[in-house]
C-alpha cells in the first residue's frame, strides 16, 4: 500500500514528536524522517526522497525559506507546508511564492494539519487521475481550489479525520458486512482505531450497525453500508 513519505523539519522535540505520531495516524502517509536543522534536512531530502516537507522556518542553522528556495533554484519539486512561528507578512508571501502548498501558524491545531493534508491528498489525487489529459479551466480551477480552505469544510469531532474515515469507508463494497476485526485487517489501523470510526459512520448514518448470533463464541457487532450513506452530517 503506498503512502506518501513527510519529512518533518522541526528543532522542538516535544513538537517534532507531535506532529509525527499525528501524522502516522493518517492515511495514506508515513513520517520517513525528523530533522532538527537545515543541514540534517538537505541530507534526508537526498536519501529518503520525501514527497512532502513540513517545515518551521526558524532553525538552529538557518531559515525554512532559505532550505525552500534552494529547492527550487534546483528544480526539485518537493512540496512543502510551512508550520511556523513566524507571523511576518514578508515570510508569508515568500513562502508562497517559492511555492509552500500552504502556510500554519504555531500556535495551531492538530485538525488544521489534518485539514491541510486532506487538501494536499486531493490535491495529488487530482493530478494522478488527470494526469494523461489535456486540461481544461475546471481541472484548473479544482486543482487551485485545493489550497483554500472552505468555510464549509466538515468539523469533525476530536478523534476523527476524514482521511482515515474515507479509508474506512471505502473498505465496504455495496452488500459487505464487516466486523471491526475485518476492518482493522482490511485498512491496516488498529482495532481501536477502527471500532470509534465505525461507530461515528454508524452515528452519522454512513454505515449501518446489527448484531450477528454466531453459534460458537459471543454475538459480534458487524456493520454495512447505509442506503442514506451520501447523506449525513457531522455532528
Amino acid at each position: 500500500m503506498f503512502k506518501i513519505p513527510v519529512l518533518i523539519v522541526e528543532d522542538i522535540k516535544e513538537m517534532s514528536s507531535l506532529l509525527s505520531e499525528h501524522i502516522s495516524t493518517l492515511y495514506p502517509y508515513q513520517v520517513v524522517g525528523i530533522a532538527p536543522t537545515i543541514a540534517d534536512a538537505r541530507m534526508m531530502i537526498n536519501h529518503l526522497k520525501p514527497s512532502l516537507i513540513i517545515l518551521d522556518n526558524y532553525l538552529p542553522d538557518g531559515t525554512g525559506l532559505s532550505l525552500i528556495k534552494s529547492l527550487r533554484a534546483k528544480d526539485n519539486p518537493i512540496d512543502v507546508i510551512f508550520v511556523t512561528a513566524a507571523n511576518d507578512s514578508e515570510t508569508a508571501v515568500s513562502a508562497i511564492r517559492f511555492g509552500a502548498f500552504d502556510y500554519l501558524l504555531k500556535p495551531f491545531s492538530l485538525s488544521q494539519i489534518s485539514d491541510s493534508l486532506e487538501r494536499y491528498f486531493e490535491f495529488n489525487r487530482s493530478i494522478f487521475i488527470e494526469k494523461d489529459e489535456n486540461i481544461n479551466q475546471s481541472f484548473v480551477k479544482r486543482i487551485y481550489n485545493t489550497h483554500l480552505i472552505s468555510d464549509n469544510v466538515t468539523n469533525y469531532p476530536k478523534g476523527i479525520d476524514s482521511i482515515t474515515l474515507q479509508k474506512v469507508l471505502s473498505a465496504f463494497g455495496e452488500s459487505d458486512v464487516f466486523t471491526a476485526d475485518m476492518i482493522s485487517e482490511n485498512t491496516a489501523i488498529s482495532r481501536t482505531t477502527a471500532r470509534r470510526y465505525l461507530e461515528y459512520a454508524t452515528n452519522t448514518g454512513q454505515l449501518f450497525a446489527d448484531i450477528e448470533h454466531g453459534k460458537v463464541g459471543r454475538p459480534q457487532r458487524t456493520f454495512r453500508l447505509s442506503s442514506n450513506k451520501h447523506t449525513h452530517s457531522a455532528e
